[in-house]
Protein backbone atom coordinates (compact mmCIF):
# COMPACT_ATOMS: atom_id res chain seq x y z
CA UNK A 1 0.00 0.00 0.00
CA UNK A 2 2.80 2.41 0.45
CA UNK A 3 4.27 1.56 -3.05
CA UNK A 4 0.74 2.86 -4.16
CA UNK A 5 0.90 5.81 -1.92
CA UNK A 6 3.68 7.12 -2.80
CA UNK A 7 3.52 6.91 -6.69
CA UNK A 8 0.19 8.93 -6.09
CA UNK A 9 1.82 11.68 -4.42
CA UNK A 10 4.75 11.66 -7.09
CA UNK A 11 1.88 11.99 -9.90
CA UNK A 12 0.26 14.92 -8.60
CA UNK A 13 3.40 16.62 -7.54
CA UNK A 14 3.93 15.94 -11.52
CA UNK A 15 0.65 17.56 -12.34
CA UNK A 16 0.57 20.43 -10.09
CA UNK A 17 3.88 21.10 -11.32
CA UNK A 18 2.74 21.17 -15.06
CA UNK A 19 -0.64 23.25 -14.36
CA UNK A 20 1.45 25.82 -12.30
CA UNK A 21 4.23 26.54 -15.43
CA UNK A 22 2.18 29.72 -17.16
CA UNK A 23 2.08 29.27 -20.86
CA UNK A 24 3.84 30.15 -23.91
CA UNK A 25 2.20 33.82 -25.48
CA UNK A 26 2.24 34.73 -28.82
CA UNK A 27 1.51 38.19 -30.07
CA UNK A 28 -0.62 39.74 -33.32
CA UNK A 29 -1.33 43.44 -35.21
CA UNK A 30 -4.84 44.38 -34.23
CA UNK A 31 -6.55 44.76 -37.58
CA UNK A 32 -9.92 45.95 -36.84
CA UNK A 33 -11.58 47.31 -33.88
CA UNK A 34 -14.99 48.44 -32.78
CA UNK A 35 -14.83 51.06 -29.62
CA UNK A 36 -19.15 51.05 -29.61
CA UNK A 37 -19.14 47.08 -28.98
CA UNK A 38 -15.40 46.77 -27.43
CA UNK A 39 -14.65 43.90 -29.91
CA UNK A 40 -11.26 44.06 -32.06
CA UNK A 41 -9.87 41.71 -34.49
CA UNK A 42 -6.14 40.00 -34.49
CA UNK A 43 -4.14 38.49 -37.26
CA UNK A 44 -3.05 35.95 -35.75
CA UNK A 45 0.64 34.47 -35.59
CA UNK A 46 1.24 31.22 -37.28
CA UNK A 47 -2.28 31.14 -38.69
CA UNK A 48 -3.38 28.79 -41.36
CA UNK A 49 -5.57 29.85 -43.94
CA UNK A 50 -8.57 28.48 -41.69
CA UNK A 51 -7.82 30.72 -38.80
CA UNK A 52 -5.59 33.80 -39.50
CA UNK A 53 -7.44 35.98 -37.65
CA UNK A 54 -9.20 36.27 -34.27
CA UNK A 55 -12.18 37.72 -33.19
CA UNK A 56 -11.88 39.45 -29.21
CA UNK A 57 -13.87 40.68 -26.79
CA UNK A 58 -12.72 43.12 -24.31
CA UNK A 59 -14.19 42.86 -20.74
CA UNK A 60 -12.03 46.05 -19.71
CA UNK A 61 -14.56 47.82 -22.08
CA UNK A 62 -11.74 49.27 -23.91
CA UNK A 63 -9.99 48.27 -26.76
CA UNK A 64 -6.32 48.62 -28.24
CA UNK A 65 -6.20 50.47 -31.55
CA UNK A 66 -5.76 49.15 -35.30
CA UNK A 67 -1.84 48.95 -35.42
CA UNK A 68 -1.01 47.96 -31.80
CA UNK A 69 0.10 44.77 -30.97
CA UNK A 70 -0.92 42.22 -28.42
CA UNK A 71 1.00 39.81 -26.65
CA UNK A 72 -0.51 37.25 -24.66
CA UNK A 73 -1.94 33.24 -25.02
CA UNK A 74 -4.19 34.43 -28.54
CA UNK A 75 -4.10 30.90 -29.68
CA UNK A 76 -5.52 28.76 -27.35
CA UNK A 77 -6.95 30.21 -24.72
CA UNK A 78 -10.90 31.46 -24.36
CA UNK A 79 -10.44 34.01 -21.35
CA UNK A 80 -7.02 35.38 -21.42
CA UNK A 81 -5.45 38.47 -20.43
CA UNK A 82 -3.33 40.17 -23.13
CA UNK A 83 -0.98 43.33 -23.12
CA UNK A 84 -0.31 45.92 -25.88
CA UNK A 85 2.90 45.33 -26.12
CA UNK A 86 4.36 49.07 -26.72
CA UNK A 87 2.53 50.83 -23.65
CA UNK A 88 2.36 47.70 -21.20
CA UNK A 89 -1.61 48.41 -20.82
CA UNK A 90 -3.15 45.21 -20.31
CA UNK A 91 -7.01 44.26 -21.03
CA UNK A 92 -9.23 41.52 -20.01
CA UNK A 93 -10.36 39.67 -22.96
CA UNK A 94 -12.34 36.77 -24.52
CA UNK A 95 -11.47 34.77 -27.79
CA UNK A 96 -14.48 34.38 -29.48
CA UNK A 97 -13.54 32.88 -32.88
CA UNK A 98 -11.11 32.83 -35.84
CA UNK A 99 -11.83 33.01 -39.51
CA UNK A 100 -10.30 33.29 -42.82
CA UNK A 101 -10.85 36.68 -42.96
CA UNK A 102 -11.11 39.83 -41.16
CA UNK A 103 -14.03 40.72 -43.09
CA UNK A 104 -15.74 37.67 -42.24
CA UNK A 105 -15.06 38.29 -38.59
CA UNK A 106 -16.20 42.11 -38.52
CA UNK A 107 -19.61 40.78 -40.17
CA UNK A 108 -19.84 38.23 -37.87
CA UNK A 109 -19.19 40.34 -34.94
CA UNK A 110 -22.36 41.32 -32.22
CA UNK A 111 -25.00 43.25 -33.92
CA UNK A 112 -24.08 46.51 -31.85
CA UNK A 113 -20.46 46.92 -33.40
CA UNK A 114 -21.45 49.46 -35.68
CA UNK A 115 -18.33 49.21 -37.95
CA UNK A 116 -20.02 45.39 -38.93
CA UNK A 117 -21.26 47.53 -41.27
CA UNK A 118 -18.90 49.60 -43.05
CA UNK A 119 -18.02 48.74 -46.83
CA UNK A 120 -14.59 49.19 -47.59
Amino acid sequence: MKGRTAFLAFTGAVLTSTVAIPAVGAEGPVVWADTACNYFIVRLPEGGPDEGFGLFGSKTKSVPKVGEIIEGDILETYEVEVTEKATGKKYSVVHWANGKSQETLARHSPVHCTSRYKKK
